[in-house]
């Protein structure tokens, strides 16, 4: 969901769906597995750093700054952005490293655009602020969606709000292919067709270009019939919007810089010093990993 501090509004709008949306919304209304726990992730790690008053705005109280937040910095290879975690969260570590691992599985595209990720205590819906390029977790609500499998498409929407609405929302060429379907993917998006559809469609379209076939065959062949002219417009943008990955530049061997375990688990300081539990990918073995790829487990410094 978007949070609007200024209102998008485009005037004159008479897009009328021709065909009922085939899902409520993207993520909690299916079973669909549109990104995987094991899916890669790009290197990272996270250390706290020192906390106190932060800004970190929440809508069911109109406040907008907490006293005594922990503070964590995530550094990937390319960027490095902040998790701000609510006192009153339990484990907070915890919330921030599983917020983490969600975002190491973003596209690196729209990875580099966030700056910091809240985490508020309590429950409710997720929300971003693209101007301020961040968006807000519930401890609550990342309980449920790790429980349904769902925390990587609910920060993937919240970071298409970021990194996709301020450039695809001023686009005509959106609008018109928008207007050419004449239908929506989720009743969501028919609902706030100027501030969800982006996002809600973007994560469809990005599963059908870079993870075919993840999804059953006749939801795909249906994505397919209801937006065709907003897939073809969002596979041309999303070029490069590769999955990420964890790469091992050099092969694994026992030494004091690496540690193999005989379940296929490996400890490796990795690029910038990061430290990653990984697990390989595919055949081969570790000791022969060069230019395999990874998937993060988890990294510390």
């Amino acid at each position: 969901m978007k949070q609007h501090f200024v209102a998008l509004v485009l005037a004159g709008s008479s897009i009328s769906a021709m065909s009922e949306p085939l899902f409520p919304n993207s993520i909690a209304s299916n079973h669909l597995d549109f990104i995987l726990p094991n899916d890669p992730g790009a290197c990272w790690s996270i250390s706290e750093q020192e906390g106190g008053r932060t800004e970190m705005y929440d809508p069911r109280s109109d406040t907008f700054f907490v006293d005594n937040a922990r503070h964590f910095e995530v550094t990937f290879p390319n960027q490095v952005i902040r998790i701000n975690v609510h006192p009153d969260v339990g484990n907070h570590e915890q919330r921030a490293r599983e917020a983490a691992a969600s975002v190491s599985r973003l596209p690196v595209l729209m990875r580099i655009q966030l700056r910091y990720v809240n985490i508020l205590n309590g429950d409710g819906t997720a929300w971003s602020v693209d101007a301020g390029r961040f968006f807000t977790l519930y401890d609550g609500l990342m309980a449920r969606r790790l429980a349904e499998h769902d925390l990587d498409e609910t920060v993937f929407h919240e970071t298409a709000h970021v990194a996709l609405d301020p450039i695809l929302s001023q686009d005509p060429d959106w609008r018109s292919n928008q207007e050419a379907d004449g239908a929506f993917i989720t009743h969501y998006a028919a609902q706030n067709p100027n501030t969800e559809d982006i996002a809600e469609s973007a994560l469809f379209a990005w599963t059908l270009i870079y993870h075919p076939g993840r999804l059953p065959k006749d939801v795909e062949t249906e994505v397919r019939s209801v937006i065709p002219n907003r897939l073809e417009y969002l596979g041309n943008m999303m070029e490069g919007f590769e999955p990420p990955s964890c790469y091992i530049s050099r092969s694994l061997n026992q030494n004091e810089n690496n540690t193999i375990s005989p379940d296929g688990y490996a400890v490796r300081i990795v690029d910038g010093g990061i430290i990653c539990s990984i697990r390989r990918l595919g055949s081969g073995a570790l000791q022969e990993a060069e230019g395999q790829t990874f998937s993060v487990v988890s990294c510390a410094t």
